[in-house]
């Protein structure tokens, strides 16, 4: 009997887990970070890893290796990696969750458990809510008050893929898709459409010569794990790394009816009916009903339809129910920013930073390749100590005249500390092009989150605040921020925010930026790039950006270097 193989996404979890075992164990950060990137790898591995390492194969993977292929054949053999078994036993399952909360990295959560003898989230409760936490150096009755309220939030969505994820693999079925001989117009469709920041199905709507040859051709693609269901004009299919694609067929005459129906969301389509039915017209997803006389209109494009009811087309991203179909009939809606308006990026990592995988050479060719006239490399500040920030700058130096007229800008990501000071000195921070200023440890809630930033943004050396509500999407919530004091304060200031466009934050989130775009603060999309392949993630905050009602006057790198140097205080 064969055996069942585990998908993509099962390898990549347990390869997470057993990094996160180890960090509690205290092991070396290069052994967790290894296993980290390769789940990553595994997860983006449109087919199946597993018959890789069975073949001997899965070590030619980039990140993956021997070691790691040994583990996944275990998996396939056992079900879970020895490792991963081994450690299960020694560290109690609870703990692992601990990580999840703010403040509570793997050496405190170590120091609970073993400690204190707290192994499970309702036992942390109890010694917050007793004090005992802030018998434990270092930790204190702050520490108490965000384990209880982290504990006490609503619990973050599960069973919803990250856009980052998930969009690539969308992308990349419908680019198949496309070119079977049967095809004739193919989309995707759903939230990922919409450019929401996590998805649950990917939705693909098609039209064909022979819909039945579509159909089959999509669930004998060969990253398909599983086909849940298949009809003449429907298919489901489950991919080798757990996403789930909905594959629709639909007639070319009502094609712009059906997609606008299943791109959503169901709110606009709720407001977009109800206006509809006041101007005595029944719309559903096969076309739009004149009540009166019972004429159907059909379209073959979502201009069409829109352009029916009343509209000017709305982008996908604007279809949330914010006013978009209001601004749509007043022929009022915002030209969006678009990717090709970026002139460079204001966020990015290199090898000077231990989590960065590409030298600032290589990570300046690539933003050239992408058409950017710049590239901030803001590595973190506590790498650039003991002489290393002056090294870095004679690297940028030199490089430059090389990379001519390509400018590298020589800037950092500086730490914001629990009292809102910063981790670098001003003279240092003085001499840079571009100074990001985030939160990286112990990411509070409520007014001192609000006020850690509001320090930050005093120091005239700083010029954009990163990621600033910290959340990890599906892995923490974000700070409290008290984002009107913030607005105020970046305006007095002159103080950026940032959209950062790692898959996991997309921090600042939509309704977030759109008040800041609407308050006059001008925002950067940047990748916040750890290798050359990330700086494609700004893709991702266009996306934000769009959704956020933004347009190329809102975004500061849509603007040529010397255009930017006369807004920075300095």
């Amino acid at each position: 009997m064969a055996r069942s193989l585990p998908r993509n996404d099962q390898i990549a979890d347990q390869l997470d887990l057993l990094g996160d075992l180890l960090e509690i164990e205290g092991e070396a950060s290069f052994r967790v970070i290894a296993y980290r990137r390769a789940a990553t790898l595994i997860r983006d591995t449109p087919g199946p890893v597993a018959k890789l390492a069975l073949d001997g194969r899965a070590k030619d993977l980039p990140g993956v290796g021997k070691t790691i292929e040994e583990k996944i054949v275990q998996m396939v053999d056992d079900g879970e990696m020895h490792a991963l078994t081994k450690r299960k036993q020694l560290i109690p399952a609870g703990v692992v969750s601990f990580l999840r909360l703010p403040g509570l990295g793997p050496k405190t959560a170590r120091r609970v458990w073993q400690e204190l003898g707290i192994t499970t989230l309702e036992g942390l409760r109890d010694a917050a809510q007793a004090q005992r936490l802030r018998g434990l150096s270092g930790l204190g009755p702050k520490t108490e008050e965000n384990v209880l309220a982290a504990l006490d939030a609503k619990p973050q969505a599960t069973g919803r893929a990250l856009l980052g994820r998930a969009l690539p693999a969308l992308l990349g079925v419908a680019s198949v898709l496309r070119e079977h001989p049967a095809a004739e117009q193919v989309s995707e469709a759903g939230s990922a459409r919409r450019r929401k920041e996590t998805v649950r199905d990917l939705d693909i709507i098609a039209t064909a010569s022979d819909p039945v040859a579509l159909i089959d051709y999509f669930t004998r693609l060969q990253w398909v794990q599983e086909v849940v269901a298949k009809g003449g004009t429907k298919a489901t299919v489950v991919s080798h790394d757990g996403l789930r694609f909905d594959l629709r067929v639909v007639p070319p005459e009502c094609y712009g009816n059906l997609l606008q129906h299943f791109t959503g969301s169901k709110d606009h389509n709720i407001a977009l009916r109800e206006d509809a039915v006041r101007r005595g017209l029944s719309v559903s997803e096969y076309g739009v009903q004149e009540v009166e006389s019972g004429k159907v209109f059909t379209a073959r494009t979502e201009d069409e339809l829109y352009r029916r009811l009343g509209y000017r087309f709305i982008p996908p991203e604007l279809r949330e129910a914010g006013g978009e179909l209001d601004a749509a009939r007043r022929n009022d809606l915002p030209e969006l920013v678009e990717l090709g308006d970026l002139h460079g990026d204001l966020h990015s990592h290199s090898t000077w930073s231990s989590d960065g995988r590409d030298d600032i050479d290589a990570m300046a060719r690539a933003a050239r390749e992408r058409g950017y006239e710049y590239l901030a490399v803001t590595d973190h500040s506590h790498y650039l100590r003991e002489g290393r920030f002056e090294a870095q700058r004679r690297e940028i130096e030199s490089l430059n005249v090389r990379l001519a007229p390509f400018k590298v800008l020589s800037g950092v990501e500086v730490n914001i500390r629990p009292d809102g000071s910063l981790d670098m000195k001003d003279e240092e921070l003085a001499v840079c092009d571009w100074v990001m200023a985030s939160v990286h440890s112990r990411v509070e809630r409520g007014k001192d989150a609000t006020d850690r930033v509001l320090a930050a943004m005093e120091s005239p050396h700083v010029d954009c605040i990163g990621h600033l509500t910290g959340r990890r999407i599906n892995r923490r919530a974000a700070a409290e921020i008290d984002l009107e004091r913030v607005l105020e304060q970046a305006l007095a200031t002159g103080t950026f925010l940032e959209i950062n466009s790692q898959p996991d934050r997309l921090d600042l989130r939509d309704t977030h930026a759109r008040l800041a775009g609407e308050a006059g603060v001008k925002i950067v999309v940047s990748s916040d790039a750890h290798r050359t392949d990330t700086l494609a993630y700004v893709e991702l905050g266009i996306g934000q950006a769009r959704r956020a009602w933004l347009t190329r006057d809102h975004v500061l790198n849509t603007r040529p270097w010397p255009e930017i140097e006369p807004l920075l205080r300095r």
